[in-house]
């Protein structure tokens, strides 16, 4: 099958993430992936990306769209759509909203398929892609991402996320308490994922206020790009605690000597950062939303009680109590998260593109 995937950046998030497990599967799998990337790379972790998938025999193509520049916006339209034309996939799945209406066009009036995957619970849409993409085939990232949608039209599916261990799974190790200088009793906790609201990383403020112990060092791997995101200045006066990475491709290796790993999230899709440390074999605390709660049934996960301060640290000092080698902790998982292997979730992604295909064909004939 011959697949063309679209998203709007190569940025570090959870949609690049899952391209990044799902697309070399594809490939290894048989099929001949081609990848659009629609903005252009503003980061040396793009153009690592890029070449990981590349690597893998991903086919990728970049339309280096201007932010914020509409005529930008307007010429990398036009290329997409003859793009997508030579390539002229089987499918063009498309990964955010952005890409969505993207694909859209990309495929107006021509005999290739478009298929959404819903990333967020929920993900909003705009008023022109529900007017370009509400009829189309849904993918959905998780039951949570299913129960609390916004599109109700089209042929829908849920195909939870998953992650290949050969990408995140890491054997090295970066020691944060050296790089942060800090004493051999501290405690490393690892958050990650972008400066965006919806992590609520500004809640870790009233987390250090609550615990008021020096020894909790609070470390986010994740990037701010501009307007929308968290400022580093909300976290003035809290450096000695909470401390921002910035975007790093080294996520595997940080958790294999971290502490603890921590989402304080407000609203997920299915959280790649979250199946990662799963993966990784750290101890979760992982907030009270029904995103986390779907997912929590593996071991050495804790959920606080309440979305409070109090609660949160309670979980925190429980956590913080498992002695065992992340090694340990992964091997006492493995059952529980095989269902997360990213082989299961590219064999139903095929799955799906194909009963889109078959049943396009069906219309046709009738």
């Amino acid at each position: 099958m011959k697949i063309a995937h679209i998203t709007d950046c190569l940025r570090g998030g959870g949609i690049q993430n899952l391209l990044l497990s799902l697309l070399p599967e594809q490939v290894k799998q048989g099929h001949e992936v081609t990848l659009i990337v629609i903005e252009q790379y503003d980061y040396d972790y793009c153009r690592h990306l890029d070449s990981m998938l590349t690597d893998s025999g991903v086919k990728v193509l970049c339309l280096n769209k201007i932010k914020h520049n509409k005529l930008s916006m307007l010429r990398t339209i036009s290329v997409c759509r003859k793009k997508v034309g030579k390539i002229h996939p089987d499918i063009v799945n498309t990964h955010g909203t952005m890409s969505h209406i993207y694909g859209a066009i990309a495929v107006l009036g021509k005999r290739i398929l478009q298929v959404t995957t819903i990333h967020n619970a929920p993900e909003v849409w705009p008023q022109i892609c529900k007017l370009f993409c509400s009829a189309k085939s849904h993918i959905f990232c998780s039951v949570s991402a299913f129960d609390m949608r916004q599109q109700n039209s089209g042929r829908m599916t849920i195909i939870e996320n998953g992650i290949s261990p050969a990408i995140v799974k890491s054997t090295d190790k970066i020691n944060l308490k050296k790089e942060l200088s800090l004493k051999p009793s501290d405690k490393i906790i690892v958050l990650v994922g972008s400066l965006r609201p919806q992590k609520n990383y500004e809640f870790l403020k009233s987390i250090v206020d609550e615990a008021k112990d020096p020894s909790l060092h609070f470390c986010i791997c994740g990037g701010n790009y501009g307007k929308g995101y968290i400022p580093a200045s909300v976290f003035e006066g809290y450096e000695k605690n909470i401390h921002l990475l910035g975007l790093r491709s080294d996520v595997s290796a940080i958790e294999n000597c971290a502490d603890l790993f921590l989402s304080c999230a407000l609203f997920e899709g299915l959280p790649m950062a979250v199946l990662e440390a799963y993966f990784n074999g750290i101890p979760c605390v992982l907030s009270p939303i029904p995103q986390h709660q779907k997912i929590s049934d593996v071991e050495y996960v804790w959920i606080p009680k309440e979305f409070t301060p109090t609660a949160f640290v309670a979980s925190i000092y429980e956590a913080l109590k498992c002695n065992l080698s992340h090694e340990l902790i992964y091997e006492s998982r493995k059952k529980q998260i095989a269902k997360y292997e990213i082989a299961r979730t590219c064999e139903k992604y095929v799955t799906f593109y194909k009963e889109v295909l078959v049943s396009s064909s069906k219309n046709i004939i009738n």
